[in-house]
């Protein structure tokens, strides 16, 4: 009977990442696997859901854990498979992404030219909701990294999305500056239910792997 009740639910299944050390009440009552710094937590979308909300996603506990009769690696495994599925991938310039925030069309058609020679890029689902997470979609990053031809750093800017910087050869990246830098808007620009992270992250095309910068 478990088991059936997992086979209904388990297609609509997708995770998030939140950070680790501000959330231990809730990964307390809730199966997580720990990445870096944060915390991959799981939902349940509702069939009928269309546009993203937080009334349309059920939070995943341990009694369903339990009801269900199956292990984590079985939430991420089926997580694994429906988040980029069911929720996308949306890559933008950064410039785009602020005339469209300001919705201004002229500014717009000058940042798509402009991000011609600006190599940042902002990455979320197709939602821009709980975005951050598809920083775990299989290939993703070596996707991105292929088409830059280049190693790449993420700044997680927040729950809902991640900011790609080029690592350009010869250019060193002062992450120190970077880091104060994520950690000043954290602490300043973003609710504290929205911080993802103060750390900085690099991905190496070499090793195929996302670790602390």
């Amino acid at each position: 009977m478990a088991n059936e009740q997992f086979n209904k639910v388990k297609d609509y299944i997708v995770y998030k990442v939140v950070n680790h050390d501000s959330n231990i009440k809730l990964l307390a009552g809730v199966p997580h696997v720990n990445y870096l710094d944060l915390a991959i937590i799981f939902y349940r979308m509702m069939p009928e859901t269309v546009d993203l909300d937080e009334k349309e996603v059920v939070l995943i506990g341990n009694e369903e854990l339990f009801l269900w009769d199956v292990t984590v690696e079985d939430l991420m495994n089926a997580a694994g498979t429906n988040t980029s599925r069911i929720l996308g991938v949306k890559i933008r310039g950064i410039l785009s992404t602020i005339a469209e925030y300001m919705d201004d069309i002229s500014m717009l058609e000058i940042a798509e030219e402009e991000e011609k020679y600006v190599p940042l890029y902002v990455v979320s689902n197709k939602y821009s909701y709980n975005g951050a997470s598809v920083i775990l979609y299989k290939d993703l990053l070596k996707a991105i990294a292929a088409k830059l031809k280049s190693d790449i750093y993420i700044i997680p800017s927040s729950i809902h999305e991640v900011i790609v910087v080029k690592s350009i050869k010869d250019c060193e990246i002062d992450t120190a500056g970077l880091k104060e830098l994520i950690a000043h808007i954290n602490d300043t620009s973003l609710p504290e239910s929205e911080v993802l992270s103060n750390s900085l992250y690099f991905y190496s095309r070499d090793t195929n792997v996302l670790s602390f910068a």
